[in-house]
């Protein structure tokens, strides 16, 4: 068994928003480090000294070309000089709403296609239980290498925060587990010498589900404070001081905050891929399927409370115009991935409305194959909509301004809570 301290050359397939930090960790780390993706935009913006990921800055990218062990490249066939391998591909839903593992079983192909005695092999993809040992390892052992003696593998999920100034790469526990004993170990050891706290896992299958439990938790409880959203605006009761008051509480509560839905390439995918796995071992997960559909509608549910507002003014939601602030997945981050914001978006304009949208860090969206580019929300622009809805309070944003220049404005967000209510709908 080698140590890891012997081995010099990483690969990391995937530089995404979880594989390129870790790939920029590994070549600050003086590790020889190839990086893979198929996406050729990707390694032409690397090559040019561009980062797409707001998490890593082009200095960042800039420095680390100048050193002559780091490769970006959008094949595989420098996989077999590497020593660890680690898959961060995304794993989204299909057209169908199911599990897609196109990507990795790709990945996992290349691999097994070179894999030589000596390979540590580490899956960072979200999957759902028994899909390392079922998927992974079977390829991987074809070719009559033995896991555990020849090549070793490791899953260790992805925790990356987009956006989140607290926890970044460098300060998040890492969870790693192996398919035998000494798989572990290596990953462990792997991960230890990139500066990670990394803590042992059991099995395959409980870091996979550890995971799916990680966001599926979000899922559901963003979901609980939507549902008691609605119920508080329909009566009259203000949410949002519903919470500070029971987040007043030392123990036994955490805050969660409702919104437009829920989005990212994280929470309301894990969800589905445990309820998913679920129903395929012959059960169901009625909580998180009820809670995925609580949130899935609140766009609808938007739509409604912006046709209401829209009312007591005498207007209807066919060719009024709607502006939407803030379109990313959450607050100060540039990921669209899963915005329900681009949802809302779509019902809207099904709806004949006339929607423009304006994103400090987002230029332009698709919605049903069109391109949207945003707009500059001046106090002229924003005096003319019928309706302002903002969906993020983004930090660049002059809120004051915004609500003075608006006739009608409805705040998701709770962050006008101090703003005069002769113009203003909360949620």
């Amino acid at each position: 068994m080698q140590n890891i301290s012997d081995q010099q050359k990483i690969c990391v397939i995937g530089l995404g928003y979880v594989g390129l930090p870790l790939f920029v960790l590994a070549a600050q780390n003086n590790y020889s480090v190839l990086g893979i993706d198929l996406d050729k935009d990707k390694i032409d913006n690397l090559k040019y000294g561009k980062s797409y990921n707001q998490e890593i800055s082009d200095y960042d990218i800039q420095t680390f070309l100048t050193k002559d062990f780091v490769t970006i490249s959008t094949d595989y066939s420098g996989l077999s000089s590497c020593d660890v391998i680690v898959v961060c591909v995304p794993t989204p839903l299909s057209a169908k709403g199911k599990p897609d593992y196109s990507l990795l079983s790709r990945a996992v192909d290349e691999i097994a296609l070179r894999l030589r005695q000596g390979q540590l092999v580490i899956i960072e993809s979200t999957v759902a239980p028994g899909t390392t040992k079922n998927l992974v390892l079977s390829r991987l052992q074809a070719g009559g290498l033995s896991v555990g003696t020849d090549f070793f593998l490791s899953y260790s999920p992805e925790r990356i925060d987009p956006g989140n100034k607290s926890y970044k790469l460098n300060n998040i526990p890492k969870l790693a587990a192996g398919a035998t004993h000494i798989c572990r170990l290596l990953a462990q050891n792997f991960y230890s010498s990139l500066g990670l706290t990394v803590i042992p896992v059991p099995s395959l299958a409980v870091a996979e589900m550890a995971k799916l439990l990680e966001n599926t938790y979000r899922d559901v409880n963003i979901a609980l404070v939507n549902e008691m959203a609605q119920i508080c605006h329909a009566n009259n009761i203000n949410i949002w001081d519903v919470i500070n008051a029971a987040a007043t509480k030392p123990f036994g509560f955490h805050a969660f905050y409702p919104g437009v839905g829920v989005g990212g390439h994280c929470v309301p995918i894990d969800s589905v891929y445990f309820t998913h796995w679920a129903w395929e071992k012959g059960t169901s997960a009625k909580l998180c399927e009820l809670a995925r559909k609580i949130n899935t509608e609140m766009p609808s549910y938007i739509t409604n409370i912006i046709i209401n507002t829209l009312a007591a003014s005498n207007k209807i939601l066919r060719g009024s115009k709607i502006l939407i602030l803030g379109v990313s997945y959450k607050k100060d981050t540039n990921d669209v991935r899963e915005s329900s914001a681009l949802k809302l978006i779509t019902q809207l304009q099904m709806e004949g409305a006339q929607v423009s949208f304006h994103d400090p860090m987002v230029e332009s969206i698709e919605i049903n194959s069109t391109i949207l580019h945003r707009v500059t929300p001046d106090s002229n622009f924003i005096s003319q909509q019928d309706c302002v809805v903002l969906a993020l309070a983004h930090s660049a944003y002059n809120l004051s301004g915004i609500y003075s220049a608006s006739t009608s404005i409805i705040d998701l967000t709770n962050a006008m809570a101090d703003y005069p209510e002769n113009r203003l709908t909360r949620l």
